[in-house]
């Protein structure tokens, strides 16, 4: 059951991966919004990616996601119609630090809701009964 939890990460890999060396450029109905998609993909990486491996460091994850916008900013360089572009880059970057931030987040949150929402076990209950 526990490998559920690539499947978001296989599924966003798949989607950076083709819109990212796709020959033609995904199309934009306003100026710049490459530059979402770019900050937004990469978020939802980084996210994913500490949900299928949540013992790796944060560092590591951020790392191989920052690898991964290299990879494919230096991929478009080599295409007719594409091009590598340090805004690109600057936004994968801002897409992989709030998608950290974010999962960051998301795991206190649910610590939290585990701890004051999780049934009393039966020591617990005994331990509370003594006093």
């Amino acid at each position: 059951m526990r490998y559920w939890r690539f499947l978001p990460l296989l599924a966003v890999t798949a989607i950076l991966l083709y819109a990212g060396l796709r020959p033609d450029p995904v199309p934009q109905m306003f100026d710049q919004q490459d530059k979402l998609h770019h900050l937004l993909g990469f978020a939802a990486l980084a996210f994913s990616m500490r949900l299928a491996l949540p013992r790796w460091s944060v560092g590591w994850i951020f790392s191989l996601c920052l690898a991964t916008a290299v990879l494919i900013e230096l991929a478009q360089g080599y295409q007719p119609h594409r091009f590598a572009s340090l805004a690109d880059m600057v936004a994968n970057t801002l897409g992989v630090g709030g998608g950290i931030v974010s999962s960051v987040a998301w795991r206190v949150i649910c610590r939290r809701w585990a701890r004051h929402h999780c049934p009393p076990t039966t020591v617990e209950i005994a331990v509370k009964g003594r006093a």
